[in-house]
């Protein structure tokens, strides 16, 4: 079966929270020391005869809050993370817990859906959420997504003033950033642990783990967040997987908050000091309160790395250097950690020994600031070898996150062109970069980059059937050499590209034989194009 590729744009683009009638039932309405509880059952999607009629229960302190928090449980273990729901109910928050589960409560309390959407039910046995064939909206995590948007209009329907966040764990993480993404109604995302695994390829098939990665992953969600976000996880010192959690805060765009919380630990968990941390970080963000802005650095002195930390808007009192060497699987890197020197500016430094055949050093820092709250930064890879500090991501180019070309290098990536090139939308409402001429740009292609890239992925819409040329400029030992992909596209629609590497050659026809040492792509056929969702996978 074919699949249709969607952007997180064309994924939402015909999906109202505010259309359908709620059909609100009243289960219980208590109210005792000054507690309000309510539970209730509304309609989250119908579509003729098939509906999921979800359960939310909603808690509040006052009676008219300012602040409330939409909190997803992807199934019934997860109700353990609402023990310190107390401490956002005494700083005036009200709080909706949505079950998209269908798992009862001891009550039996549950989110019931028809047999069109068993597919989405723990009840019916574990949904797989990777599923995204023939389309990205086929996902459970889709639909537990426009259930979470629906919940968000039933929660503002009992509290019409009040600012709304949304916080998942785990699975339901990968819910509340495509909640956060495209629901301009929130204000702050939390995200606890999430589980952001790969999607499963089955055989040579791609096709329906790039889809979900393209549409429905955390990192495709980040790149859309208009909203401070907050992601916290566990990370075992001697074996976490702290980039996994970085890829994705990498997404979110320069200049939105973006806040992380590591916890390093043995049994990788986050407990109740953890969920006060994070409900702490809410609670300023909603009433518009800073976090700190953490930038990290290291510079060569001979055998060593220095590390420099500062911390804008919010000042630390102490921090924290983890630090791991060589590029084995994360999984395997054991983490060391040093307390870094304070300096009267503020700032703070630690130096990491670097030893004979080391190529490469990842690290992070850890503040805390005043109240006792600790705040991670992004994590930091050098290059031993080059000594540029780089982050890691997936996505180098993108035109829905800021209408520009994206790279995690962008100081060092310009934009050259001929003519006009500006980006526009395509006839079916999609934005794209369109013009007459050529587009160029430069990318960084620091050694290692694109290891575990397997294609390049790019959408392009024509007006007319027929082809495009995609050039990749490739810096070898000869010099600049320039390899080309020529590629069929429809006409009056997206035609989603997957090139590999032999798919570019020169004007010999001398393929190419791997991603290393790129220095540039060109874009010479842009006369009635759009070009758009530029992925490394």
């Amino acid at each position: 079966m074919a699949i249709k590729f969607l952007t997180p744009v064309q994924l939402w683009q015909d999906f109202d929270p505010l259309e359908a009638p709620l059909e609100i039932s009243i289960e219980y309405n208590n109210e005792s020391d000054g507690m309000m509880v309510k539970g209730a059952y509304f309609t989250a999607i119908a579509e003729g005869e098939d509906s999921i009629r979800a359960f939310a229960e909603v808690k509040s302190a006052v009676p008219s809050p300012k602040k409330s928090i939409l909190c997803v449980l992807n199934s019934g273990d997860q109700a353990a993370l609402a023990e310190g729901f107390d401490e956002l109910l005494k700083r005036g928050f009200a709080i909706m817990t949505l079950d998209v589960s269908g798992l009862p409560d001891q009550e039996g309390h549950a989110t019931r859906y028809s047999n069109a959407f068993s597919y989405a039910s723990f009840a019916a046995g574990t949904p797989d959420r990777f599923l995204a064939s023939p389309s990205a909206k086929s996902s459970p995590v889709y639909l537990w997504a426009k259930i979470a948007r629906r919940a968000i209009t039933l929660l503002q329907y009992f509290f019409p003033k009040t600012k709304t966040a949304v916080m998942g764990a785990k699975t339901a993480a990968d819910v509340a950033w495509q909640v956060a993404s495209s629901d301009n109604r929130v204000s702050a995302l939390v995200a606890l642990l999430g589980d952001y695994s790969e999607p499963p390829v089955v055989g040579d098939d791609t096709s329906n783990a790039d889809s979900y990665t393209m549409s429905l992953s955390a990192k495709s969600a980040a790149r859309l967040i208009k909203c401070p976000c907050l992601i916290a996880t566990a990370s075992n010192m001697h074996g976490g997987d702290v980039e996994t959690v970085n890829e994705v805060a990498n997404q979110v765009r320069e200049g939105l908050s973006c806040s992380l919380v590591i916890s390093p630990r043995l049994n990788a968990q986050v407990d109740a000091d953890d969920l006060l941390s994070t409900y702490k970080w809410l609670d300023r963000t909603m009433k518009g309160d800073p976090s700190p802005e953490l930038h990290l650095s290291s510079q060569s002195e001979e055998d060593q790395l220095c590390f420099r930390l500062t911390s804008e808007k919010v000042k630390a009192q102490s921090a924290v250097l983890y630090y791991a060497y060589n590029t084995a699987p994360a999984a395997y890197r054991h983490w060391h950690a040093t307390l870094m020197k304070k300096h009267e500016d503020g700032s703070f430094s630690a130096d990491v020994p670097v030893w004979e055949g080391d190529s490469e050093i990842y690290a992070y820092a850890t503040v805390t600031i005043s109240g006792g709250q600790t705040y991670a930064s992004k994590s930091l890879g050098t290059l031993v070898s080059s000594l540029t500090p780089y982050l890691t991501s997936q996505f180098l180019l993108d035109t829905e996150s800021d209408h520009g070309f994206y790279s995690d290098n962008s100081e060092k990536t310009f934009i050259s062109t001929e003519k006009d090139f500006s980006v526009s939308e395509a006839p079916d409402g999609v934005p794209g970069f369109a013009g007459k001429g050529s587009l160029r740009t430069n990318i960084l292609s620091e050694k290692g980059r694109y290891e575990t890239a397997a294609s390049l992925h790019i959408s392009v819409y024509s007006k007319e059937e027929g082809e495009i040329r995609v050039q990749l400029v490739k810096e070898e030992e000869s010099g600049m050499i320039t390899y080309t992909a020529t590629c069929p596209v429809n006409g009056e629609e997206w035609t989603r590209l997957s090139l590999t590497p032999d798919d570019f050659k020169t004007q010999d026809l001398i393929p190419m034989k791997d991603w290393e040492d790129l220095y540039g792509i060109i874009l010479p056929d842009t006369d009635d194009k759009y070009y758009n969702n530029f992925l490394w996978m």
